[in-house]
């Protein structure tokens, strides 16, 4: 069985996964694209202490009651339920805005009277705004649920394009005005106005009669087992927030760096997690998909089909060959070129300080992510659902040993030290997924197949000493001439090692690359 045939299958995809990812992907990648240069344009309008109390202190306030309060009620509310229980899931949705507010108040408490403050000014402000902010768009709640319950999908894609556009063009337009936290704090307030007034809107433009019964609240009553539900939700919510922002977190509450190196910080992290989320993602996505089609969960290989269980060996095979042939060229031109991308970025404020250093490093994280991404990717389709609770169990202690590292590892090298905790973690968590897939499939075939042949390290190694030899030779002029002949030399030695990759691959990997992007679906018409 074919691997294009499968992922074309569109009666089946339709089914079991009703996002439109063209037009979802179109808008990712637009609105990251809209934020990676106005990023770069700010830099320019702000200092680096700025960002760095905007992107760290207060985006993690912010990010922190927001998820801890939205993220369990989403996975309630959007599971499967007859009309009867709409009232009690609303009733849930009202009673967590005094939870919300309760929680931003203490966090709000903590971050302006317990951590040391910046000596900026509107630092309180920007406390409370931001807390408050997380806090008014529960109010979106009801009619986002009701929303994707009903199948729109297209109007959360709208109501985040238009809030995030606006937010945007204020910190742009106000920074050229103001270079303290006063632009990020009427952006703040003009996303989360725009995001909570256009669900609504969008709502009423929407609703049906029929569907009065997802707001009529008879009484405010919430079940027990929604309760116990969102219990259970908020637990691994706390996880796995500590695992996607633990640097941030330790960042604040340890001041192992100053605010100026936690704007670099972030500034060169939001700029390399664009190939993490943008280039990753989808494909992630997309062979998740193809895996949980392919392989019944919970069954042992002798009991899947034969065919099914070849196909899935050679395409794994395959993905991760491509993940960490794409991870070896980015980290060896990464070490040559990490300055001049933050150069043209961000101008001589980003790219003569730590920044370089934090991106040449980034890079060898973003080839253990792509390996990572596609091993857990098979993991998480295809284990047994006591699998999955072993793995929760496994979160955990991911997370203390994450964060433990981060600790440690900033003291001892600054910044670049939660980029190498990230590394350790990832290693950790590939090492569980790959022992997992080596157990699955009795054997490590589909693993050595993503170590790249000898002509290939040969060419990357060659190119690269070249792209470096180039760097140290024509950098030290810093002049336009000098730096566009490094980027002729890394241009065409480029095209070099992409031809000899091609040539030196098989027929198997050659199909598969012309499959990479496969799933085209379709949504239902709003």
């Amino acid at each position: 069985m074919r691997v294009r045939c499968i992922l074309q299958d569109r009666q089946i995809l339709r089914l079991v996964y009703p996002l439109n990812f063209k037009e979802h992907e179109r808008l990712q990648v637009f609105l990251k694209l809209i934020s990676f240069l106005a990023n770069g344009y700010l830099i320019r309008l702000v200092s680096n202490e700025v960002l760095g109390v905007v992107y760290i202190r207060l985006t993690l306030l912010y990010a922190t009651i927001q998820i801890l309060s939205r993220e369990p009620l989403r996975k309630v509310c959007l599971a499967k339920h007859t009309p009867e229980q709409w009232p009690q899931l609303l009733s849930l949705i009202w009673v967590s805005i005094p939870f919300s507010a309760a929680l931003g108040v203490c966090l709000t408490l903590l971050w302006t009277l317990l951590l040391e403050s910046p000596d900026l000014p509107h630092y309180y402000a920007g406390c409370a705004v931001f807390a408050v902010c997380a806090v008014l768009e529960l109010l979106a709640e009801p009619p986002h649920v009701y929303l994707l319950n009903k199948h729109f999908i297209r109007s959360p894609i709208i109501v985040e394009a238009v809030a995030s556009i606006s937010q945007t063009l204020i910190n742009v337009l106000l920074a050229h005005y103001s270079s303290s936290l006063l632009p990020f704090i009427f952006g703040s307030v003009t996303y989360s106005v725009l995001y909570v007034v256009i669900y609504w809107v969008i709502y009423r433009i929407k609703k049906g009669k029929e569907d009065q019964m997802f707001f009529e609240i008879r009484d405010i009553s919430v079940s027990p087992e929604h309760a116990s539900l969102t219990i259970s939700f908020l637990k691994q919510t706390v996880l796995k927030q500590v695992l996607t922002m633990g640097e941030d977190y330790v960042m604040t509450f340890f001041s192992v760096v100053s605010f100026a190196q936690q704007g670099v910080f972030s500034t060169v992290s939001r700029l390399a997690s664009i190939v993490i989320r943008v280039g990753f993602k989808h494909v992630e996505d997309s062979y998740y998909l193809f895996f949980a089609q392919m392989l019944r969960r919970g069954l042992p290989p002798d009991q899947q089909g034969r065919d099914a269980l070849k196909t899935c060996k050679e395409t794994l095979g395959n993905l991760m060959r491509f993940n960490a042939l794409f991870g070896l060229v980015v980290t060896v031109y990464g070490l040559s070129y990490a300055r001049l991308a933050l150069l043209i970025y961000g101008g001589s404020n980003l790219a003569d300080s730590d920044g370089p250093l934090l991106l040449q490093w980034h890079c060898p994280y973003i080839a253990v992510c792509g390996i990572n991404g596609v091993s857990e990717c098979f993991y998480f389709a295809t284990m047994s659902q006591m699998e999955v609770e072993s793995y929760n169990l496994k979160l955990l202690p991911f997370s203390a040993c994450f964060l433990i590292l981060s600790v440690v590892l900033s003291y001892l090298f600054g910044t670049v030290g939660f980029v190498l905790a990230n590394i350790g973690n990832m290693a950790i968590r590939i090492f569980f997924s790959l022992r997992y897939t080596a157990q699955y499939f009795g054997g490590t075939e589909a693993l050595y197949r993503a170590v790249p042949n000898v002509p290939q390290l040969m060419i990357v190694g060659v190119c690269g000493a070249t792209a470096l030899l180039s760097k140290l030779v024509l950098e030290s002029t810093d002049s336009p001439l000098g730096y566009l002949c490094h980027i002729v030399i890394g241009g065409l030695s480029l095209i070099l090692v992409l031809l000899t990759l091609w040539e030196c691959e098989d027929a198997s990997f050659k199909t598969f690359l012309k499959s990479l992007n496969p799933i085209k679906i379709r949504t239902k018409s709003e």
